[in-house]
């Protein structure tokens, strides 16, 4: 069996790149690259100039600590940009304060970037022969790449104290994730899929044995030194046989994160076309560990017809409820074996059709 290390230390196999773990440097203004975040406007754009929002007390204060880190480390600097977004902050779970800037406005009238996110099932099925795998995650993600010389203006923020605009990739940006996501895999292009998976600022490293995963998490490390990437790592998992990704637990099989069940159990009824979306987004993630998930769920989907009134009936809740129970009792999805035999199964009804792909396990028969 091995066991999961401490986090809070650097495992001694990798004691010789301790620079990758730096945080010091993670905050220093990384260097201009092809992969700089660029920010093209659709032709005849009209940008935004928004006025400053209310701040409480304690999110001024945040405010000012937050400016004078950002200008210090030169992620930000005075701006006199003709354009701004407002600035805003969400409380985090832990009681602080995160810092949003809302681009919503700005993103309208950017041209995509067409870059694709892996799909997550794709991202799953390329592990399940590991038996042993880390976690990485990056320290500062977005603020690791520049923004493009020359569309720093268009970033631009407004407060009490004056006009700034971003050096780094700032959060929220449209084209943030597609462009992070783009970086991250040309620079371990050689390893994914062969050794590592990842997703935007998350990276799995999975292996079969622990001399191989020693040998892959160094690669992998020394890659990242090498292009002024930082690991967080109060937030990594080395050497593990179960780990937590995307929303997901690894191990021989796949399951839901009970912190993700713990929520779909506590879900409220909805109360509105809005909350209904909401609850769906969540549960449709997890769908495959359901049988009958788009029957099981019409009761609820009705309502969102074009045109149908808002009515939460007995049956909706029922169908809810029964949600709730199934994703509690939801199984451990084992990985396919191309080896083994497959079973087809078929159903339909008047709301729903479907099929099932799958294999019985050698050990129980089911």
């Amino acid at each position: 069996m091995i066991c999961a290390l401490k986090t809070a230390e650097i495992p001694k196999e990798y004691e010789d790149l301790v620079a990758v773990f730096d945080e010091k440097e993670a905050e220093k203004l990384p260097p201009h690259r092809p992969y700089d975040c660029k920010i093209e406007l659709e032709p005849g754009a009209i940008l935004p100039c928004s006025r400053i929002y209310a701040l409480t007390e304690a999110e001024n204060q945040h405010l000012k600590e937050y400016l004078d880190e950002y200008l210090a480390n030169g992620f930000i600097r005075p701006s006199e940009s003709p354009v701004s977004s407002p600035l805003f902050f969400i409380p985090k779970k832990d009681g602080s304060l995160r810092t949003c800037i809302d681009y919503r406005a700005l993103n309208q009238v950017t041209i995509k970037n067409r870059y694709p996110l892996p799909l997550v099932s794709v991202l799953l099925d390329q592990v399940k022969n590991a038996r042993i795998y880390t976690k990485l995650d990056l320290r500062g993600a977005y603020h690791l790449i520049r923004v493009a010389s020359g569309d720093e203006w268009k970033t631009a923020f407004r407060t009490r104290y004056g006009l700034f605009e971003y050096q780094v990739m700032p959060y929220g940006l449209c084209n943030a994730p597609a462009a992070f996501q783009h970086f991250v895999n040309d620079i371990l292009q050689e390893f994914l899929d062969r050794i590592a998976v990842v997703y935007i600022d998350d990276i799995l490293i999975f292996s079969d044995n622990l001399q191989e995963h020693i040998s892959h998490v160094r690669s992998i490390l020394t890659r990242l030194q090498e292009n002024h990437l930082y690991v967080k790592l109060e937030k990594c998992a080395f050497h593990v046989e179960r780990v937590e990704f995307l929303g997901f637990i690894l191990s021989p099989g796949v399951s839901m994160d009970p912190a993700k069940i713990k929520t779909l159990q506590h879900w409220p009824s909805p109360c509105n076309v809005k909350e209904i979306q909401s609850f769906l987004g969540f549960a449709n993630f997890y769908r495959r560990f359901i049988s009958n998930f788009s029957q099981t769920v019409t009761p609820i989907t009705r309502l969102l017809k074009k045109g149908v009134k808002f009515e939460w009936t007995k049956e909706a809740e029922n169908a809810l409820n029964f949600l709730k129970n199934s994703f509690v009792s939801a199984p451990i999805l084992l990985h396919p074996n191309p080896d083994e035999p497959y079973y087809v199964e078929a159903d339909a009804s008047d709301v729903a059709i479907g099929g099932i792909l799958s294999q019985r396990h050698k050990d129980t028969g089911q």
